[in-house]
């Protein structure tokens, strides 16, 4: 099955004087990718040089012909939800819902618990892990953010864990986490935000977000924006202040009555800025225009964007995996970029802007 749409952008060049408009298209052609495989409930999707990862419910699966066809790995996903996949090198990191963190050392073949040191939580006499949202790399330590459950450092690669919580801002729960320019940037599980220059020692608190819990994080044209459960904000540095790009989105819509977009994830690729949302697919955004538009599968709930090698692949909750190569064209004086593993952490966005 696939769905075809073109995207339509307004580009002003600027001609002795004068501005004229230029109009392009943009024809986005969504391909499946499961192949035979059950790939239900796409949780999350990470790249490497040479491998895709995909985390189903059945499992978690890797390609080395860009989806074309995958390969199995030993992590039975039955029970064992996972929510965050994080790449260093041939070491892959799965954070999950309940059951910890694994790690993977030979490139997605096979897996291991490393949860020595994560406290339990406890309902109703039955006890689990709190549910891992991120993991990163800083250096030679890797942090481990669980929601409800606490934050982590390990500088032996997961084997065991330290427990930070009350020195990362004051103990609160930290619901997300990522970095950009230089900060650690922290979501609690409500609208407090905070960043860190000093990796985690001392926070700044910043103004409110008003999109609800933070889902995922990009960097396009050097800012920051995000991903929320009520839509979609872009940090100010001069104001200091988050400001919410949301013309074109879905709001008030079929499935939407009186409500922002759900969205789960986000992915840059050259110019443009990708979201996924919940039962409204795909939408892309144009920073020259300030708009977002229809991007296609819009029938379905994206759960996780990764940009990899040849195009975009998107992970759904109802039927798998879809790839596209979207051939879209740069804004005036800004060089496109590719993906990149900061330092710091794992980052969606195109690269070599942090290489």
């Amino acid at each position: 099955m696939r769905n075809r749409l073109c995207i339509q952008t307004i580009l002003f060049v600027l001609v002795i004087g004068t501005i004229q408009a230029q109009e392009f298209n943009a024809e986005l052609e969504w391909i499946p990718l499961n192949n035979s495989k059950s790939m239900r409930y796409v949780s999350a999707l990470e790249g490497s040089e040479h491998r895709l990862y995909v985390a189903t419910a059945e499992g978690i699966f890797f390609s080395e012909n860009d989806g074309n066809t995958w390969l199995s790995t030993a992590f039975d996903n039955v029970d064992k939800y996972v929510t965050t996949l994080t790449i260093n090198e041939n070491t892959v990191y799965a954070g999950t819902w309940q059951h910890g963190v694994f790690r993977s050392d030979d490139a997605g073949i096979t897996w291991k618990p490393i949860n020595d040191g994560l406290r339990f939580q406890g309902l109703d006499g039955e006890y689990f892990y709190g549910e891992v949202r991120r993991i990163l790399i800083i250096g030679d330590t890797t942090v481990s953010v669980m929601y409800h459950g606490g934050t982590y450092t390990s500088t032996d690669r997961g084997e065991t864990w330290k427990d930070i919580s009350e020195l990362w801002y004051a103990g609160n729960s930290i619901y997300s986490l990522t970095a950009f320019d230089g900060y650690l940037w922290g979501a609690m599980s409500i609208e407090w935000m905070a960043r860190s220059p000093d990796n985690g020692q001392t926070w700044q608190p910043l103004a409110n977000f008003q999109k609800g819990r933070v889902n995922d994080w990009a960097a396009l044209h050097g800012r920051l924006y995000v991903a929320g459960q009520g839509g979609i904000g872009r940090w100010n540095e001069t104001t200091h202040r988050w400001e919410y790009p949301t013309n074109g989105l879905p709001i008030g819509k079929p499935g939407y009555p009186n409500h922002p977009p759900f969205v789960s994830s986000l992915v840059v690729r050259g110019d443009h800025l990708f979201a996924g949302l919940h039962t409204h697919g795909v939408y892309v955004f144009d920073a020259l225009s300030e708009t977002w538009s229809v991007a296609g599968l819009q029938d379905l709930t994206v759960l996780s964007l990764v940009s990899h090698r040849g195009g975009i692949y998107v992970g759904t909750k109802e039927n798998g995996i879809y790839h596209a190569e979207p051939h879209v064209l740069p804004a005036v004086s800004v060089q496109p970029r590719g993906k990149a593993v900061t330092t710091w952490a794992r980052m969606k966005q195109d690269a070599s802007q942090y290489d």
